[in-house]
C-alpha cells in the first residue's frame, strides 16, 4: 500500500488508547507503520534492483521482529536522553508497539496484489490476497474520515463550550470498517473467481485464473485467464458504467509458439529476478537485427498501466540464443 495508508492506519491504531500504554508509543505505532518501506533505498540500484529487493526481507517476519526490536531500542534511547523530568519508557511495551506498527504494515501489503514474501529468507514465495489496489482510496476515506472528525467535533464543542469527546471510539470504529471493507472483498473477490472459472474460453478450459481489483470499483475485478495456448483478459463483478456485454468482453493473448527462444530469454539475471516476481507473464517475440527480441510483461499489471506498459522486461538474444542484452522497467 501506499505510505499515507500506512501512516493513517498507524495513526489510527494509536488514537484506540495505544498511544497512552508508554511515552513515545505513537511514534513507535507510526515509525513502524513505515519502516519496512526502508528497502525503497535499493532503488538506488536501478529498477531491477528495487523488484529484486522491494518487499524483501524488510517485510518478512524476521524482519519483523528485528525491525521493531531495533526501533524500540532507538525510541527509548532518544527518550532517555531528552526527556529527563517525564515518566519513563518501557523497552517491551514499545517493543511491542513497534510490532504492531510493522505488523500492520505487512498486513496491508499482503491484501493488495504485489504481494510479500513472509517467510524470506528461507522461502521466497510471493504471497498476496488480491482484495484492494495498491493505492485504495476507500481505505483512505474510512481512516481520513474517522480520524478528522473528532478533530472537527472537538473545535465545534470549544465554540459552544461543551466538553469535548476523544478519538478512540471513532478510531475503533474506522479500523472495524476497514475490517469490514476487507471482509466484503474477500467475498466479492472469491465470487469473481468463482465466475472466471464458470465461463467458456475459445482456447480452451482454464487451467488457472486470477481477480485483481480496480482503482475505483469496490464491485469489479479485472480477471486473468490462463489456457493451455493462451492468457485472456477479461471483467469480473459489477459495474454501473459497463453493460453486460462489455463486462464478458475478452482479450485473448496467445502464448509464444518459440519456447526454445522464450527459454533462453529466462535464462538472463534480470529475466530470472522478473520470473521469480511474475505471476502472470506473457511472452512476445519479434526478429530483430541481431537475432530476436523477447518481452514479458505480468499480466496482473496489464490493466494499470494502458498508457504505458509496466513491469515489462525486454531481453535480446542472438542468432545463437545467447543473451545479449536486458532491460526492465515498471
Amino acid at each position: 500500500m501506499d505510505n499515507l495508508t500506512h501512516t493513517l492506519f498507524g495513526l489510527a491504531l494509536a488514537k484506540t488508547g495505544l498511544e497512552r500504554s508508554t511515552p513515545r508509543a505513537t511514534v513507535a505505532l507510526l515509525v513502524g507503520a513505515n519502516l519496512p518501506d526502508i528497502d525503497l533505498v535499493a532503488s538506488f540500484g536501478g529498477q531491477i534492483s528495487y523488484l529484486k529487493h522491494h518487499r524483501g526481507i524488510t517485510h518478512s517476519l524476521a524482519g519483523l521482529f528485528c525491525e521493531a526490536a531495533l526501533l524500540a531500542a532507538i525510541l527509548l534511547l532518544v527518550h532517555q536522553a531528552r526527556s529527563k523530568t517525564t515518566p519513563p519508557a518501557s523497552f517491551w511495551m514499545l517493543f511491542l508497539m513497534s510490532l504492531a506498527g510493522v505488523g500492520s504494515h505487512l498486513l496491508l501489503d499482503y491484501t493488495n496484489s504485489y504481494g510479500i514474501r513472509p517467510f524470506l529468507p528461507f522461502d521466497g514465495r510471493w504471497f498476496a490476497a488480491d482484495l484492494v489496489f495498491i493505492i485504495d482510496p476507500w481505505i483512505i476515506a474510512i481512516l481520513t474520515v474517522g480520524l478528522a472528525l473528532p478533530f472537527l467535533f472537538r473545535l465545534i464543542y470549544q465554540e459552544i463550550g461543551a466538553r469535548t469527546g476523544g478519538y478512540r471510539s471513532s478510531a475503533f470504529v474506522s479500523l472495524s470498517l476497514v475490517a469490514v471493507f476487507w471482509a466484503c472483498k474477500c467475498v466479492g473477490h472469491e465470487n469473481a473467481l468463482d465466475e472466471l472459472w464458470q465461463r467458456s474460453y475459445n482456447t480452451g478450459s482454464a487451467v488457472r485464473v486470477g481477480a485483481f481489483p480496480q482503482l475505483l470499483n469496490p464491485l469489479g475485478w479485472h480477471g486473468v485467464v490462463e489456457t493451455e495456448s493462451a492468457y485472456h483478459l477479461t471483467f469480473s463483478g459489477f459495474s454501473i458504467l459497463q453493460s453486460d456485454f462489455e463486462r464478458r468482453r475478452v482479450k485473448t493473448l496467445h502464448k509464444p509458439s518459440q519456447g526454445e527462444i522464450v527459454d533462453s530469454a529466462t535464462q538472463g539475471a534480470q529475466a530470472r529476478i522478473f520470473m521469480d516476481f511474475a505471476r502472470y507473464p506473457l511472452f512476445q517475440v519479434s526478429p530483430a537485427p541481431e537475432g530476436y527480441q523477447v518481452t514479458a510483461r505480468d499480466l496482473r499489471f496489464d490493466f494499470a498501466s494502458r498508457l504505458r506498459q509496466g513491469f515489462l522486461c525486454t531481453i535480446l538474444l542472438d542468432r545463437n540464443l545467447k543473451v545479449v542484452s536486458e532491460q526492465f522497467r515498471f
